[in-house]
């Protein structure tokens, strides 16, 4: 199935619950250029330009909601590779019957459940229990190609499934528990391999490995009152039977005007199981930081974070301040050791006129670094200027530029523009009554 059936039969669902009196009927057309000049030769460049049309739509009708997430893209004569395509990133209908208590969604749709993530072809059900103190989440489906078109014909290598199970139940306190087992095949292609000691290349198939992922995770959050809040993960490959990631973290509200954070992370890289990366050893990484948080005035909030990062061998330091305003913000990060040597400063800001129908931009960010204590050091410029106009409450219009100077680059330029319209309208399409 190509991205004409699909768009096909998103039409289809679209007419079928149109068809039903009373409908409330939500879209958003989204139509943007993005352009920039890329130098390929010395000396020698070329101006690109890339087209977007994005398109969010949902029909409702009593337990009935219809969702899709489409966008085309269409590039420029002077483009890599195609002239454009389309992709669907969601396209499901979804049912809530028996008291709301139980939703069903069918077709293509994200999944957030925990530990489980990415997009399905699939079916989706979840049960809300106990006056919602119990939340029950199950999936299953096929992974999505990576063009975001047609529908996987071999389910068998590329299924995606599991399930989450949310409780309330404990006061203050929120626990859950979730699984994910996820199977996706990269499709085949022609290269060449030297195959001999001579070193002559010959044409090579690579065929396609169903890549798999098999992880289990149990997380829990609990507030006291205003005085404390705290939040732990644990993750597990049961594939590689060992611990995946894991972190905690508190925030302790010490003044009305103060809070001090906590915070720890435990990361192992992500690796197939039966991919060929998974034959090299893999270092897992350890995070600390510490914060403070203090609110000046209730449009004005100045932090401060630390944080310490240990690798296998080494270890690297970071850190943030910055003010937070209601019009803008001013950040100075810096980082050294094992992950480079690296300070910049950043201001960025908006401020509305004329009854918020006009919000120009800015912003600015100026960054020295080095890759190591031997490397040389290198600087670079980059600044924002854009606005946003709004004359209607349903149409925006944006523009923005972009412009950064660097050693590798004496001066790059890119513009964007944004054409954005949202409507929410209740229809009673193809019959007598129209509201």
């Amino acid at each position: 199935m190509n991205e004409k059936r699909l768009f096909l039969l998103a039409l289809l669902l679209v007419t079928a619950v149109a068809s039903l009196p009373a409908q409330l009927v939500n879209g958003r057309f989204t139509t943007s250029f993005y352009s920039w000049e890329q130098y390929d030769t010395v000396g020698v460049s070329k101006a690109y330009l890339r087209a977007y049309q994005t398109v969010q739509l949902s029909v409702a009708q009593g337990d009935f909601v219809f969702h899709t997430f489409a966008q085309g893209v269409m590039n420029g004569a002077n483009s890599f590779g195609d002239v454009g395509r389309v992709r669907f990133y969601n396209l499901y209908a979804t049912w809530t019957g028996f008291s709301r208590t139980l939703d069903l969604s069918l077709g293509r749709q994200a999944v957030f459940a925990g530990v489980g993530n990415g997009n399905i072809d699939g079916l989706t059900a979840r049960a809300r229990l106990l006056d919602d103190k119990i939340t029950v989440t199950g999936y299953g489906g096929s992974t999505v190609k990576e063009e975001y078109t047609g529908v996987r014909s071999d389910w068998h290598d590329n299924i995606n499934v599991g399930g989450q199970v949310v409780t309330t139940l404990v006061p203050e306190a929120r626990i859950g528990l979730s699984y994910m087992n996820r199977h996706e095949e990269y499709d085949p292609y022609w290269t060449t391999r030297a195959r001999d000691s001579l070193g002559i290349p010959v044409p090579y198939y690579i065929s396609g490995t169903s890549l798999a992922r098999q992880l289990g995770s149990v997380d829990a959050s609990y507030l006291c009152g205003d005085l404390l809040t705290a939040y732990g993960r644990y993750d597990y490959d049961f594939n590689f039977s060992e611990t995946s990631r894991g972190e905690g973290g508190v925030r302790v509200h010490v003044m009305p005007s103060l809070d001090v954070t906590g915070d720890v992370f435990y990361r192992k890289p992500q690796i197939a199981f039966n991919s060929i990366f998974s034959a090299f050893a893999a270092s897992s990484t350890t995070e600390i930081e510490g914060g403070v948080e203090y609110i000046v005035t209730p449009m004005v909030r100045v932090f401060g974070k630390l944080g310490s990062v240990s690798y296998t061998d080494d270890n690297s330091m970071r850190w943030t301040l910055g003010v937070n305003g209601g019009y803008g913000s001013v950040t100075y990060t810096g980082s050294s050791g094992f992950a480079g040597e690296l300070t910049s400063f950043n201001a960025e800001g908006t401020y509305p006129f004329f009854d918020r129908t006009l919000l120009p931009s800015l912003g600015v960010s100026l960054v020295s670094y080095r890759l190591s204590a031997d490397s040389p050091r290198d600087n670079a410029l980059a600044v924002l200027l854009g606005a946003t106009v709004r004359p209607l409450r349903s149409f925006s219009f944006d523009v923005q530029g972009q412009w950064m100077k660097n050693r590798l680059y004496d001066h790059d330029m890119r513009l964007q523009v944004r054409l954005l319209y949202w409507f929410a309208e209740r229809l009673s399409l193809f019959s007598e009554e129209a509201h």
